[in-house]
């Protein structure tokens, strides 16, 4: 069936050329679309034209700014993609997707965001976590380019050594001194995060499969529309109180993963936690500080598994509320 509709779809499409009539392609995801014209350019403002009449008739306007007519050698951007046909490794003239450069600029602009040296306050772990999601969304958007690994070859030195100046920072310490302790192989990391490279190892490219997609509208085929990448609400490692990730892995290393409060709904029973089962827990609640710094210091803590913390974080609440009387 499929394969009678694509010989019928070319049959027309070469009946059409033969009469001196252009053939149009329409893509759209949102409020974005792109008409695609195997004619004259004339024909392409024709179809311009008509789009617009049609989107008046709708109480829609057609924005004259961003829309271009253009050749498809020349290129254009749609979706945060470059699409533009040039000659492939066949010698055939073929269309290919890139990298814009402007998206590669935002992206070195969010990295510097992300390794802002006035956020040296914050966790390493805390920051590898940001970095990783701006990391790994906008690369496995691009990943489905045509050259992927020449654009993570591009990238791949600003997101380490971004992070690598950061540590020294942070720590006052020479690059030497935060390689020996932050490597590991082509990356940086602690014992619970490692910083994710873009590299074609990491993000294998993607190849999109052509497939016959019948209306929408008029079919009984339920389109899944792509999530694509977008920068707004992105975390930069900022922390409600800082540093407390990194404390937390320090408490874990000083004093082990063993519940220290052994309560009746305890889920450790003496054996060691998974690090992602630890609560660190204030022995002496913060509110009874003055100085919450004095709170936060490492023999006022101590490992709790998640029941037993609430258990007692419950109590803390009902002693503080009767104090408060």
């Amino acid at each position: 069936m499929e394969s009678n509709y694509l010989t019928l779809t070319k049959a027309v499409r070469a009946h059409r050329r033969e009469k001196g009539k252009a053939n149009f392609l329409y893509v759209r995801y949102a409020d974005d679309f792109v008409v695609l014209c195997n004619g004259t350019k004339a024909q392409a403002h024709e179809m311009k034209e008509e789009l617009s009449n049609v989107l008046n008739q709708m109480g829609l306007m057609l924005s004259e700014e961003k829309t271009k007519v253009t050749h498809i050698t020349e290129g254009f951007d749609f979706l945060g993609y470059r699409i533009i046909r040039s000659i492939g490794q066949n010698g055939k003239m073929v269309p290919k997707i890139h990298t814009p450069e402007k998206a590669i600029k935002r992206f070195r602009h969010e990295m510097r965001r992300v390794f802002n040296h006035s956020s040296i306050s914050d966790s390493v772990n805390a920051k590898i976590t940001a970095a990783n999601r701006v990391i790994r969304g906008w690369c496995q958007h691009y990943q489905a380019t045509s050259n992927p690994s020449a654009t993570f070859d591009k990238v791949r030195p600003e997101v380490f050594w971004g992070m690598a100046d950061w540590l020294g920072r942070k720590y006052e310490a020479k690059q030497s001194a935060i390689m020996e302790r932050f490597r590991q192989g082509d990356t940086l990391g602690t014992s619970t995060e490692k910083l994710i490279m873009p590299s074609i190892s990491m993000f294998k490219a993607k190849r999109h499969q052509v497939k016959i997609r019948h209306n929408p509208y008029t079919g009984s085929e339920q389109i899944t529309r792509e999530l694509l990448f977008s920068w707004d609400g992105l975390w930069d490692g900022t922390e409600t109180r800082q540093g407390w990730r990194d404390l937390r892995e320090e408490i874990m290393a000083l004093k082990g993963t063993i519940c220290a409060i052994q309560g009746p709904d305890c889920i450790s029973r003496g054996k060691p936690l998974h690090p992602s089962e630890v609560e660190i827990d204030h022995i002496i609640p913060r509110s009874r500080f003055r100085d919450p710094r004095a709170a936060d210091l490492p023999n006022n803590q101590q490992v709790v598994c998640t029941p037993c913390h609430r258990a007692k974080t419950k109590t803390d609440s009902k002693v503080l509320s009767r104090m408060q009387r």
